[in-house]
């Protein structure tokens, strides 16, 4: 049993209340699409052993992507859980932090070999029918057959980018300042590639001229940021504990302002309420204006933000805070949280971060 020294628990954080009115929603047939993810799981072994696979199970990867997609075509929606379980284990089990050069080399192979399956209209089969690369060609494979050309780039060019983050992250950083670190996490956090889904959930395509406009950029990277840094407050105290990640909001921010956590997690919390009041904003003005698919993708983007949450707070992978290497506690506490309409700074003005102001240029007077 892993017991926290009093010294280190008394430097768990709680949460302050976060900015969220956004509904939550859940797909009808979870249940189903959460039995459907866990046999893909086992077919393809994507889990070191038994205890890693009751992780696996433990983290309701498939409940996450139910409260995104929770008006999508079911058998697609089913595509996303088995996705998140397998690009779950090519990030936590195929990549690590703290690597030496001969492991960020067979990692930058290790995606480019996945990036060739995405982009192949019918890749040769793995010598190895298990693992990362059978499941993706297996996943691929039922994508291709249903989401159409650009669908299916848009897919790919999410993940180039999240491929590359995390290798950014890999090679372990000195990260000089808050914009460098907010173009880090709105990258290596996944948000492209989680809703790179969502116009194939709902079986029609965005244009382009729409979907690439610097307004809905604006929209999908404000979220994007947004969802990373919720991830940080939810996996603060287990990276405090167990997994030692310095890449993380809380952290930057104690160092930065040569601060207590306690202080640096309301300045936290504090940034990431005024990218909630700009995501509401910018939503707010360019919805009227958007296709029916457009209207669609936002939607999503605002059940992704409030899935993240809600998922989080219960999901081992954030709140048991026990090493890996043993059984997952049968039913860990969920993270206290508190919800609210109101944000802890309501500002419009845009943060001091050149790479993300442009963000808040997009707002019509």
């Amino acid at each position: 049993m892993h017991t926290i020294p009093h010294t280190t628990a008394s430097r768990l954080l709680h949460l302050p209340p976060l900015f969220c009115p956004i509904d939550a929603a859940v797909h009808p047939e979870h249940e189903s699409i959460d039995r459907d993810s866990r046999v893909w799981l086992d077919r393809y072994r994507l889990h070191t052993g038994d205890v890693d696979r009751a992780w696996v199970i433990a983290r309701h990867y498939a409940e996450a992507m139910c409260r995104i997609y929770p008006q999508g075509i079911t058998d697609r929606v089913a595509l996303t859980a088995r996705w998140l379980h397998w690009i779950f284990y090519v990030d936590d089990v195929r990549m690590e932090t703290a690597v030496t050069t001969a492991k960020l080399a067979s990692a930058i192979g290790l995606t480019s070999n996945l990036l060739r399956v995405m982009e192949s209209p019918a890749a040769e089969p793995a010598a190895d029918q298990t693992g990362p690369v059978a499941a993706l060609q297996s996943l691929m494979s039922s994508v291709q057959a249903v989401a159409t050309p650009t669908q299916l780039h848009r897919f790919t060019e999410a993940h180039r980018k999240w491929f590359h983050a995390i290798l950014w992250g890999m090679a372990d950083p000195a990260l000089a300042d808050l914009d460098e670190f907010l173009h880090l996490r709105m990258l290596n956090a996944g948000g492209a590639a989680s809703l790179c889904w969502s116009e194939i959930t709902a079986g029609e395509e965005i244009p382009g001229a729409e979907f690439h406009s610097p307004a809905m950029r604006a929209l999908q990277e404000s979220s994007f940021l947004l969802m990373a840094l919720d991830n940080d407050l939810l996996s603060y105290n287990r990276e405090l504990l167990i997994d030692g990640t310095r890449i993380n909001i809380v952290m930057l921010l104690a160092r930065l302002n040569d601060c207590p956590p306690e202080r640096a997690v309301h300045q936290a919390v504090a940034l990431r309420d005024r990218l909630t009041t700009l995501f509401l904003r910018l939503r707010e003005q360019e919805e009227p204006g958007l296709s029916a698919p457009g209207r669609a993708y936002v939607a999503d983007l605002g059940y992704a933000i409030r899935s993240n949450l809600d998922w989080g707070a219960h999901s081992a992978r954030y709140t048991a805070v026990t090493s890996r290497t043993q059984l997952p506690p049968a039913d860990p506490a969920p993270i206290p949280l508190t919800l609210t309409d109101h944000p802890s700074d309501p500002s419009v003005e845009p943060l001091p971060c050149p790479s993300i102001a442009w963000w808040w240029q997009q707002l019509r007077k």
